[in-house]
Formats: structure tokens, sequence, C-alpha cells
């Protein structure tokens, strides 16, 4: 796991979490969790699952620093936001209201809620039709 501690040291900093806010996560003291970084200890594979769940990243990464070579030719979710947003502008509408960033704040979890249940019944009025 050559570079391991950095990875861990480049991540938390890069989200801004001192190593006391990553112990915290991981239910650690501050000095186990340092240990990791300078590799002094390694941690189990549950704790390395945490860690990959709190930095977002994958259990290849973290170990090895590289992406698993499959998961790299997978669509990436920017790529398929930009093939919405050409789906839009393909059908006439070039600011679509719904991908607003600004508007997105004001929305509850209920109201979430609610816009992706009548996007799934949209949805589903829209297969019933072209049967």
């Amino acid at each position: 796991m050559e570079g391991f501690g950095r990875r861990l040291e480049n991540l938390r900093e890069k989200f801004g979490y001192s190593k006391r806010d990553v112990s915290h996560r991981l239910g650690y003291t501050a000095n186990v969790y340092g240990s990791y970084e300078r590799e002094e200890r390694r941690p189990t594979l549950e704790t390395m699952i945490k860690l990959a769940e709190i930095y977002d990243v994958s259990l290849d990464y973290l170990i090895r620093g590289e992406e698993n070579h499959q998961k790299s030719k997978d669509i990436s979710k920017e790529e398929e936001l930009q093939e919405v947003l050409r789906y839009f502008r393909n059908n006439g509408i070039e600011e679509p209201y719904i991908l607003q960033r600004g508007k997105w704040s004001i929305l509850s979890y209920e109201d979430l809620i609610e816009l992706e249940d009548h996007f799934e019944w949209i949805v589903h009025k829209a297969k019933e039709r072209s049967k």
C-alpha cells in the first residue's frame, strides 16, 4: 500500500477535515487515524470501507492509488448530466428550469420526493403512450 498515508492526508486536506474530524467519524482517537497517515498502522477492512465512504473514493484508489480500469470505462455522472442537458437543448429548451442550481436550495426533502415521484409518473405515462 505504498503511498497510502499520503493519499489519506491529501484526501483529508481536500475535504477540509482535521485528523480529529476523520477520527471522530471513524469512532477512533486522533492518534489512531494519524498513525494511518504516518503509515505506522494499517486500518482494518471495515475501516478502509468507512474511509472510502468518507472520501467518496473506491477501495482501489485508497489501496493502490488508482481506480479500477472497468470503472473508468463507465460513463461518469458529469457525462450523464451533460447528456441530459444536450437532450433539453436538442428539444429547444436552452436553460431548463429544473437544472437551475439556485432553485434547488429552497426545496425540502418532501419536495424532492414529490418531484421524483412526479417524474417517475411522467416517464411511466410516456412509456404507456409509446406502446
